[in-house]
Protein backbone atom coordinates (compact mmCIF):
# COMPACT_ATOMS: atom_id res chain seq x y z
CA UNK A 1 0.00 0.00 0.00
CA UNK A 2 2.83 2.38 0.84
CA UNK A 3 4.53 1.87 -2.54
CA UNK A 4 1.30 2.60 -4.43
CA UNK A 5 0.76 5.76 -2.44
CA UNK A 6 4.26 6.97 -3.13
CA UNK A 7 3.86 6.16 -6.81
CA UNK A 8 0.66 8.19 -6.94
CA UNK A 9 2.39 11.03 -5.10
CA UNK A 10 5.26 11.09 -7.59
CA UNK A 11 3.10 10.92 -10.72
CA UNK A 12 0.52 13.57 -9.64
CA UNK A 13 1.60 17.12 -10.39
CA UNK A 14 0.56 19.56 -7.70
CA UNK A 15 0.01 23.13 -8.76
CA UNK A 16 2.04 25.48 -6.62
CA UNK A 17 2.27 29.21 -6.51
CA UNK A 18 2.36 32.24 -4.30
CA UNK A 19 -0.47 34.50 -3.33
CA UNK A 20 -2.96 31.81 -2.17
CA UNK A 21 -5.18 33.29 0.56
CA UNK A 22 -7.03 30.80 2.76
CA UNK A 23 -10.20 31.98 4.44
CA UNK A 24 -12.91 30.16 6.38
CA UNK A 25 -14.88 29.07 3.31
CA UNK A 26 -11.85 27.75 1.42
CA UNK A 27 -10.62 25.86 4.50
CA UNK A 28 -14.07 24.29 5.03
CA UNK A 29 -14.17 23.29 1.34
CA UNK A 30 -10.70 21.72 1.62
CA UNK A 31 -11.72 19.74 4.72
CA UNK A 32 -14.87 18.44 3.02
CA UNK A 33 -12.84 17.42 -0.04
CA UNK A 34 -10.32 15.65 2.20
CA UNK A 35 -13.08 13.67 3.97
CA UNK A 36 -14.67 12.73 0.64
CA UNK A 37 -11.33 11.51 -0.65
CA UNK A 38 -9.82 9.76 2.37
CA UNK A 39 -12.90 8.98 4.49
CA UNK A 40 -11.75 10.78 7.66
CA UNK A 41 -11.15 14.37 8.84
CA UNK A 42 -7.55 15.58 8.56
CA UNK A 43 -5.27 15.38 11.55
CA UNK A 44 -2.54 17.86 12.44
CA UNK A 45 0.12 15.57 10.93
CA UNK A 46 -1.85 15.28 7.65
CA UNK A 47 -1.30 18.97 6.84
CA UNK A 48 2.10 19.26 8.54
CA UNK A 49 4.58 17.07 6.57
CA UNK A 50 7.49 17.81 8.89
CA UNK A 51 5.56 16.54 11.93
CA UNK A 52 4.40 13.44 10.02
CA UNK A 53 7.95 12.69 8.87
CA UNK A 54 9.28 13.21 12.39
CA UNK A 55 6.75 10.64 13.73
CA UNK A 56 7.65 8.12 10.95
CA UNK A 57 4.25 8.47 9.20
CA UNK A 58 5.51 8.89 5.64
CA UNK A 59 2.17 7.84 4.16
CA UNK A 60 0.64 11.07 5.52
CA UNK A 61 3.37 13.04 3.72
CA UNK A 62 2.54 11.21 0.49
CA UNK A 63 -1.18 12.05 0.80
CA UNK A 64 -0.41 15.72 1.46
CA UNK A 65 1.98 16.00 -1.47
CA UNK A 66 -0.48 14.27 -3.80
CA UNK A 67 -2.54 17.47 -3.79
CA UNK A 68 -6.20 18.07 -4.51
CA UNK A 69 -8.31 16.95 -7.44
CA UNK A 70 -7.81 20.21 -9.35
CA UNK A 71 -4.03 20.03 -8.97
CA UNK A 72 -3.74 22.65 -6.23
CA UNK A 73 -1.98 22.05 -2.93
CA UNK A 74 -3.65 21.31 0.38
CA UNK A 75 -3.57 24.13 2.96
CA UNK A 76 -0.78 24.12 5.51
CA UNK A 77 -1.63 23.46 9.15
CA UNK A 78 -1.09 27.05 10.29
CA UNK A 79 -3.10 28.39 7.34
CA UNK A 80 -5.98 26.07 8.23
CA UNK A 81 -5.92 27.02 11.92
CA UNK A 82 -5.54 30.79 11.52
CA UNK A 83 -9.16 31.66 10.45
CA UNK A 84 -10.53 29.58 13.35
CA UNK A 85 -8.59 31.04 16.24
CA UNK A 86 -5.63 28.67 15.93
CA UNK A 87 -7.67 25.45 16.35
CA UNK A 88 -7.87 22.73 13.70
CA UNK A 89 -10.67 21.01 15.64
CA UNK A 90 -12.79 24.17 15.36
CA UNK A 91 -12.25 24.18 11.59
CA UNK A 92 -13.29 20.51 11.34
CA UNK A 93 -16.44 21.16 13.40
CA UNK A 94 -17.24 24.16 11.23
CA UNK A 95 -17.07 21.84 8.20
CA UNK A 96 -19.67 19.58 9.82
CA UNK A 97 -17.43 16.75 11.04
CA UNK A 98 -16.24 15.44 14.37
CA UNK A 99 -12.48 15.68 15.01
CA UNK A 100 -10.61 12.42 15.44
CA UNK A 101 -9.65 11.44 18.97
CA UNK A 102 -5.94 11.48 19.92
CA UNK A 103 -4.02 8.25 19.36
CA UNK A 104 -4.28 5.52 16.71
CA UNK A 105 -7.53 3.91 15.64
CA UNK A 106 -8.46 0.65 17.36
CA UNK A 107 -7.49 -2.33 15.26
CA UNK A 108 -9.58 -5.46 15.65
CA UNK A 109 -6.95 -7.80 14.21
CA UNK A 110 -3.22 -7.76 13.53
CA UNK A 111 -1.98 -9.46 10.35
CA UNK A 112 1.26 -11.20 11.32
CA UNK A 113 2.02 -11.91 7.66
CA UNK A 114 2.56 -8.15 7.19
CA UNK A 115 5.00 -7.89 10.10
CA UNK A 116 8.06 -7.68 7.80
CA UNK A 117 6.65 -4.60 6.01
CA UNK A 118 5.02 -2.83 8.99
CA UNK A 119 6.42 0.53 10.07
CA UNK A 120 7.43 -0.19 13.66
CA UNK A 121 10.15 1.06 15.94
CA UNK A 122 13.03 -0.98 17.30
CA UNK A 123 11.10 -2.05 20.40
CA UNK A 124 7.99 -2.93 18.40
CA UNK A 125 10.08 -4.94 15.93
CA UNK A 126 11.68 -6.87 18.81
CA UNK A 127 8.24 -7.64 20.25
CA UNK A 128 6.88 -8.91 16.93
CA UNK A 129 10.03 -10.99 16.25
CA UNK A 130 9.79 -12.62 19.68
CA UNK A 131 6.10 -13.46 19.16
CA UNK A 132 6.79 -14.90 15.69
CA UNK A 133 9.61 -17.01 17.12
CA UNK A 134 7.20 -18.43 19.74
CA UNK A 135 4.65 -19.23 17.04
CA UNK A 136 7.27 -20.97 14.88
CA UNK A 137 8.47 -22.99 17.86
CA UNK A 138 4.89 -24.05 18.61
CA UNK A 139 4.39 -25.08 14.98
CA UNK A 140 7.58 -27.16 15.07
CA UNK A 141 6.33 -28.82 18.26
CA UNK A 142 3.02 -29.60 16.57
CA UNK A 143 4.86 -31.19 13.63
CA UNK A 144 6.94 -33.33 16.02
CA UNK A 145 3.83 -34.46 17.88
CA UNK A 146 2.10 -35.31 14.58
CA UNK A 147 5.09 -37.46 13.60
CA UNK A 148 5.02 -39.15 17.01
CA UNK A 149 1.30 -39.80 16.56
CA UNK A 150 1.95 -41.41 13.17
CA UNK A 151 4.64 -43.67 14.66
CA UNK A 152 2.28 -44.70 17.46
CA UNK A 153 -0.40 -45.57 14.94
CA UNK A 154 2.13 -47.62 12.96
CA UNK A 155 3.11 -49.59 16.08
CA UNK A 156 -0.56 -50.13 16.87
CA UNK A 157 -1.21 -51.50 13.38
CA UNK A 158 1.84 -53.80 13.68
CA UNK A 159 0.61 -55.11 17.05
CA UNK A 160 -2.85 -55.78 15.62
CA UNK A 161 -1.32 -57.62 12.65
CA UNK A 162 0.82 -59.75 14.99
CA UNK A 163 -2.23 -60.58 17.08
CA UNK A 164 -4.26 -61.61 14.01
CA UNK A 165 -1.37 -63.72 12.73
CA UNK A 166 -1.10 -65.50 16.08
CA UNK A 167 -4.83 -66.24 16.05
CA UNK A 168 -4.66 -67.60 12.49
CA UNK A 169 -1.65 -69.75 13.36
CA UNK A 170 -3.47 -71.17 16.37
CA UNK A 171 -6.51 -72.17 14.30
CA UNK A 172 -4.60 -73.48 11.25
CA UNK A 173 -3.96 -77.28 10.76
CA UNK A 174 -0.97 -78.76 8.88
CA UNK A 175 -1.52 -81.64 6.38
CA UNK A 176 1.40 -83.66 4.97
CA UNK A 177 1.43 -86.10 2.05
CA UNK A 178 0.33 -89.58 2.99
CA UNK A 179 0.28 -88.60 6.59
CA UNK A 180 -2.82 -87.19 8.17
CA UNK A 181 -2.34 -85.73 11.57
CA UNK A 182 -3.74 -82.87 13.55
CA UNK A 183 -1.55 -80.17 15.07
CA UNK A 184 -1.91 -79.89 18.76
CA UNK A 185 -2.97 -76.40 19.65
CA UNK A 186 -0.85 -74.79 22.39
CA UNK A 187 -3.44 -72.79 24.30
CA UNK A 188 -0.81 -71.24 26.55
CA UNK A 189 1.16 -69.83 23.58
CA UNK A 190 -2.02 -68.46 22.04
CA UNK A 191 -2.95 -66.84 25.35
CA UNK A 192 0.52 -65.31 25.69
CA UNK A 193 0.37 -63.92 22.13
CA UNK A 194 -3.10 -62.49 22.68
CA UNK A 195 -2.03 -60.98 26.00
CA UNK A 196 1.09 -59.45 24.44
CA UNK A 197 -0.99 -58.03 21.59
CA UNK A 198 -3.46 -56.50 24.06
CA UNK A 199 -0.63 -54.92 26.05
CA UNK A 200 0.89 -53.45 22.90
CA UNK A 201 -2.52 -52.20 21.80
CA UNK A 202 -3.12 -50.52 25.18
CA UNK A 203 0.31 -48.88 25.03
CA UNK A 204 -0.33 -47.65 21.50
CA UNK A 205 -3.70 -46.23 22.50
CA UNK A 206 -2.16 -44.47 25.50
CA UNK A 207 0.61 -43.06 23.29
CA UNK A 208 -1.97 -41.83 20.77
CA UNK A 209 -4.01 -40.17 23.55
CA UNK A 210 -0.89 -38.50 24.98
CA UNK A 211 0.13 -37.29 21.53
CA UNK A 212 -3.32 -35.84 20.90
CA UNK A 213 -3.26 -34.06 24.27
CA UNK A 214 0.20 -32.63 23.54
CA UNK A 215 -0.92 -31.48 20.08
CA UNK A 216 -3.98 -29.76 21.57
CA UNK A 217 -1.83 -28.09 24.25
CA UNK A 218 0.68 -26.90 21.64
CA UNK A 219 -2.11 -25.47 19.51
CA UNK A 220 -3.55 -23.65 22.53
CA UNK A 221 -0.09 -22.22 23.31
CA UNK A 222 0.25 -21.05 19.72
CA UNK A 223 -3.19 -19.39 19.82
CA UNK A 224 -2.34 -17.71 23.13
CA UNK A 225 0.97 -16.48 21.69
CA UNK A 226 -0.85 -15.00 18.69
CA UNK A 227 -3.36 -13.25 20.96
CA UNK A 228 -0.58 -11.89 23.15
CA UNK A 229 1.21 -10.61 20.06
CA UNK A 230 -1.91 -8.78 18.89
CA UNK A 231 -2.53 -7.17 22.28
CA UNK A 232 1.09 -6.11 22.70
CA UNK A 233 1.25 -4.70 19.17
CA UNK A 234 -1.90 -2.63 19.82
CA UNK A 235 -0.55 -1.46 23.17
CA UNK A 236 2.79 -0.55 21.55
CA UNK A 237 1.02 1.55 18.91
CA UNK A 238 -1.14 3.32 21.50
CA UNK A 239 1.91 4.12 23.65
CA UNK A 240 3.89 5.48 20.70
CA UNK A 241 0.93 7.59 19.56
CA UNK A 242 0.49 8.98 23.09
CA UNK A 243 4.18 9.91 23.28
CA UNK A 244 4.04 11.64 19.89
CA UNK A 245 0.87 13.55 20.82
CA UNK A 246 2.35 14.70 24.13
CA UNK A 247 5.54 15.82 22.41
CA UNK A 248 3.51 17.86 19.93
CA UNK A 249 1.49 19.37 22.78
CA UNK A 250 4.66 20.24 24.70
CA UNK A 251 6.18 21.86 21.61
CA UNK A 252 3.05 23.97 21.02
CA UNK A 253 2.89 25.02 24.67
CA UNK A 254 6.58 25.95 24.61
CA UNK A 255 6.02 28.12 21.55
CA UNK A 256 3.02 29.79 23.23
CA UNK A 257 5.10 30.42 26.36
CA UNK A 258 7.87 32.01 24.28
CA UNK A 259 5.36 34.22 22.49
CA UNK A 260 3.85 35.32 25.82
CA UNK A 261 7.33 36.09 27.19
CA UNK A 262 8.11 38.14 24.09
CA UNK A 263 4.90 40.13 24.52
CA UNK A 264 5.66 40.68 28.20
CA UNK A 265 9.18 41.90 27.35
CA UNK A 266 7.78 44.29 24.73
CA UNK A 267 5.25 45.63 27.21
CA UNK A 268 7.95 46.12 29.83
CA UNK A 269 10.02 48.08 27.35
CA UNK A 270 7.02 50.24 26.43
CA UNK A 271 6.32 50.84 30.12
CA UNK A 272 9.97 51.83 30.70
CA UNK A 273 9.81 54.29 27.80
CA UNK A 274 6.57 55.79 29.16
CA UNK A 275 8.15 56.19 32.59
CA UNK A 276 11.21 57.86 31.03
CA UNK A 277 8.99 60.35 29.15
CA UNK A 278 7.06 61.08 32.34
CA UNK A 279 10.32 61.62 34.24
CA UNK A 280 11.51 64.12 31.61
CA UNK A 281 8.25 66.02 31.83
CA UNK A 282 8.38 66.12 35.60
CA UNK A 283 11.99 67.38 35.50
CA UNK A 284 10.98 70.51 33.55
CA UNK A 285 10.72 73.67 35.77
CA UNK A 286 7.29 74.84 36.76
CA UNK A 287 5.76 77.18 39.25
CA UNK A 288 4.20 74.38 41.28
CA UNK A 289 4.97 70.67 41.29
CA UNK A 290 2.23 68.19 41.97
CA UNK A 291 3.17 64.50 42.15
CA UNK A 292 0.36 62.16 41.21
CA UNK A 293 0.97 58.39 41.14
CA UNK A 294 -1.19 56.89 38.41
CA UNK A 295 -0.77 53.39 37.11
CA UNK A 296 0.24 53.32 33.48
CA UNK A 297 -2.23 51.70 31.05
CA UNK A 298 0.49 49.31 29.91
CA UNK A 299 0.91 47.88 33.42
CA UNK A 300 -2.32 45.88 33.20
CA UNK A 301 -1.27 44.53 29.80
CA UNK A 302 2.14 43.58 31.20
CA UNK A 303 0.50 41.76 34.12
CA UNK A 304 -1.80 39.88 31.75
CA UNK A 305 1.15 38.93 29.54
CA UNK A 306 3.16 37.72 32.54
CA UNK A 307 0.19 35.69 33.81
CA UNK A 308 -0.28 34.20 30.35
CA UNK A 309 3.44 33.28 30.19
CA UNK A 310 3.25 31.68 33.63
CA UNK A 311 0.15 29.69 32.61
CA UNK A 312 1.90 28.54 29.42
CA UNK A 313 4.93 27.53 31.48
CA UNK A 314 2.73 25.49 33.81
CA UNK A 315 1.04 23.81 30.84
CA UNK A 316 4.47 22.98 29.37
CA UNK A 317 5.58 21.47 32.68
CA UNK A 318 2.39 19.39 32.78
CA UNK A 319 3.00 18.21 29.22
CA UNK A 320 6.55 17.19 30.18
CA UNK A 321 5.21 15.20 33.13
CA UNK A 322 2.62 13.44 30.96
CA UNK A 323 5.24 12.70 28.32
CA UNK A 324 7.56 11.20 30.93
CA UNK A 325 4.71 9.04 32.26
CA UNK A 326 3.87 7.81 28.75
CA UNK A 327 7.52 6.99 28.01
CA UNK A 328 7.80 5.16 31.33
CA UNK A 329 4.71 3.10 30.49
CA UNK A 330 6.18 2.31 27.06
CA UNK A 331 9.46 1.17 28.62
CA UNK A 332 7.56 -0.98 31.12
CA UNK A 333 5.58 -2.60 28.28
CA UNK A 334 8.71 -3.41 26.30
CA UNK A 335 10.47 -4.76 29.40
CA UNK A 336 7.47 -6.98 30.20
CA UNK A 337 7.44 -8.37 26.65
CA UNK A 338 11.20 -9.06 26.61
CA UNK A 339 11.16 -10.46 30.13
CA UNK A 340 13.77 -7.98 31.33
CA UNK A 341 13.91 -6.56 34.88
CA UNK A 342 13.03 -2.89 35.24
CA UNK A 343 14.52 -0.37 37.64
CA UNK A 344 12.19 1.94 39.52
CA UNK A 345 12.68 5.61 38.75
CA UNK A 346 13.43 8.19 41.42
CA UNK A 347 9.87 9.52 41.23
CA UNK A 348 8.45 6.01 41.67
CA UNK A 349 10.69 5.38 44.68
CA UNK A 350 9.64 8.68 46.24
CA UNK A 351 6.00 7.82 45.64
CA UNK A 352 6.48 4.42 47.26
CA UNK A 353 8.12 6.05 50.28
CA UNK A 354 5.49 8.76 50.65
CA UNK A 355 2.27 6.78 50.18
CA UNK A 356 0.89 3.30 50.48
CA UNK A 357 0.55 0.82 53.34
CA UNK A 358 3.67 -0.35 55.14
CA UNK A 359 4.56 -2.60 58.01
CA UNK A 360 5.07 -6.27 58.89
CA UNK A 361 1.61 -7.28 57.66
CA UNK A 362 2.28 -5.93 54.17
CA UNK A 363 5.72 -7.60 54.09
CA UNK A 364 4.24 -10.93 55.22
CA UNK A 365 1.56 -10.69 52.52
CA UNK A 366 4.27 -10.02 49.90
CA UNK A 367 6.28 -13.04 51.10
CA UNK A 368 3.23 -15.32 50.88
CA UNK A 369 2.48 -14.04 47.36
CA UNK A 370 6.10 -14.75 46.38
CA UNK A 371 5.84 -18.32 47.69
CA UNK A 372 2.61 -18.85 45.74
CA UNK A 373 4.23 -17.46 42.57
CA UNK A 374 7.18 -19.84 42.96
CA UNK A 375 4.81 -22.79 43.21
CA UNK A 376 3.08 -21.80 39.96
CA UNK A 377 6.46 -21.54 38.14
CA UNK A 378 5.14 -18.54 36.18
CA UNK A 379 7.91 -16.01 35.32
CA UNK A 380 5.49 -13.08 35.02
CA UNK A 381 3.79 -13.77 38.36
CA UNK A 382 7.19 -14.32 39.99
CA UNK A 383 8.47 -10.97 38.70
CA UNK A 384 5.35 -9.17 39.98
CA UNK A 385 5.68 -10.86 43.39
CA UNK A 386 9.35 -9.86 43.65
CA UNK A 387 8.46 -6.26 42.77
CA UNK A 388 5.73 -6.20 45.44
CA UNK A 389 8.15 -7.64 48.01
CA UNK A 390 10.78 -5.00 47.18
CA UNK A 391 8.15 -2.25 47.42
CA UNK A 392 6.95 -3.47 50.83
CA UNK A 393 10.51 -3.74 52.17
CA UNK A 394 11.58 -0.28 50.94
CA UNK A 395 8.39 1.38 52.22
CA UNK A 396 8.71 -0.18 55.67
CA UNK A 397 12.39 0.78 55.87
CA UNK A 398 11.61 4.40 54.99
CA UNK A 399 8.80 4.53 57.56
CA UNK A 400 11.18 3.23 60.25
Amino acid sequence: MASATFAEATTTKVRKGRGVVWDRDSIITAIQEWVARYGEPPRAADWNPSSAKWSAQDWRVARYRAGREDGSAWPALNSAKRPFGGSLNAAIRAAGFEPAKPGPRRRETVDLTQAHVADLGADGRAMVDAALADVKQAERRIAQLDAQLDRSRTRLDAARAERDEARRAASRTVVKTKVVRERVVDDAAVARAVSRAKVLEDKARAAVADAKALVAEARMDAAEARGTTKRLAARQERSEATVHALRDERRELTEAMHRAEDRALAMERALAEARAVAAVRVAQPSAEKVVVHVEAPEAAVVRDALEEAEAARREADGARVREAAAERELRATVAAVKGEPRRLTAAELDELRASGPAGPAVLAKALSDLAAARRTNNPTALAEALGALAQAAVTWQERL
